[in-house]
């Protein structure tokens, strides 16, 4: 196999074996680290946390929804693999009017803020499933869209998305 020249079948020097060797040994081990080191994504999805902006909500259904807090996420019929973890209102001292266009659908959008109602914001904890497209059953995550904060106690339409934060997994 290794001839006078020391040769590895009169083609290959030992020593560029080893080097290759080597090279091939460091390039597995760093390809296996960064496959295995997950951010967060696992097998189930990617853990992330986001807020949430709900504006002009009812006292009222302010003070009843701090009672339903914390509440699992749902869509439709279908329970999410997601929970709304906090919420802090803020009163909304006179009236006002708020032009809003959605990052996603690039419509514009007016809400009206009555003196007295609230403003509210989420904190939701959750794991999407799609991470391709940032998925959280059929509304996507990201900072700017808008969002149907929804419970199986609760419902409130025309959320923004200020925040979202990536989780690592535990």
């Amino acid at each position: 196999m290794i001839d006078e020249k020391g040769k590895l079948f009169g083609k290959l020097n030992i020593i560029d074996l080893i080097a290759i060797i080597l090279i091939v040994a460091v390039v597995a081990l760093l390809g296996y680290k960064l496959t295995s080191s997950s951010g967060g994504f696992t097998e189930n999805g990617q853990q992330v946390r986001f807020t949430v902006k709900v504006e002009g909500v009812d006292a009222q259904v302010y003070e009843n929804i701090q009672d339903l807090i914390p509440g699992q996420l749902m869509t439709g019929s279908q329970m999410l693999n997601g929970k709304i973890v906090a919420v802090e209102g803020t009163q909304v001292e006179e009236d006002s009017i708020h032009y809003r266009k959605d990052a996603g659908s690039n419509q514009l959008t007016t809400y009206r803020s009555d003196a007295g109602s609230y403003d509210l914001v989420f904190t939701i904890e959750a794991t999407l499933e799609n991470v391709a497209n940032n998925a959280l059953g059929t509304q996507e995550v990201r900072v700017g869209r808008s969002y149907t904060v929804k419970t199986n106690s609760f419902e409130l339409a025309n959320g923004l998305i200020l925040s979202c934060e990536y989780l690592e997994a535990e």
